[in-house]
């Protein structure tokens, strides 16, 4: 069976690479489904921003402008760089991840989504609580399994092992 770590052609990347980068495109693609889908109905970016931050602020993030956009941004990505993390440590004590990078980030994307929707969510200031409908939970799902576990999976299996040479 082929995988991208068996890829002779291709660079491994430092575990820093890998962490750092996965966790940036993942946020940059996971945020750009709300506002994609929010803006399509007249809601602004800066809106679904500020949601995120609400998680901190409450429905006080609502009236911040710009500023608590930033805010849900920095918040966003930095919960995306602490996930990317979180996977590469498991990927290293269970290999298998990095073997099967095409089922394992999916599978990783799928638990992220109950552990934020039904954990960290609740547990925050957010005014927006878990989605409901099939449309959003779908939604939510395809984001987490797709865009973040696969993101995660594609890039951090390229990191190099420990003792490998540089």
């Amino acid at each position: 069976m082929t995988t991208l770590t068996a890829n002779p052609t291709r660079r491994a990347l430092r575990p820093i690479e890998a962490i750092i980068g996965a966790g940036l495109i993942a946020a940059v693609l996971d945020i750009s489904n709300p506002i994609i889908i929010w803006g399509l109905k007249g809601v602004p970016a800066e809106r679904i921003l500020q949601s995120v931050a609400s998680g901190l602020l409450g429905k006080a993030a609502y009236t911040g402008g710009a500023a608590t956009a930033a805010l849900g941004m920095a918040a966003h990505t930095l919960i995306m760089l602490g996930a990317a993390t979180f996977y590469y440590l498991a990927s290293r004590r269970l290999p298998a991840m990095n073997r099967h990078p095409w089922i394992a980030g999916p599978a990783f994307g799928f638990g992220f989504y109950f552990f934020m929707n039904y954990l960290v969510v609740p547990l925050s200031l957010a005014t927006n609580k878990a989605p409901s409908g099939w449309f959003p939970i779908l939604n939510q799902m395809f984001c987490h399994m797709v865009l973040v576990g696969l993101t995660f999976s594609l890039i951090i299996s390229r990191a190099r092992k420990p003792g490998d040479p540089a």
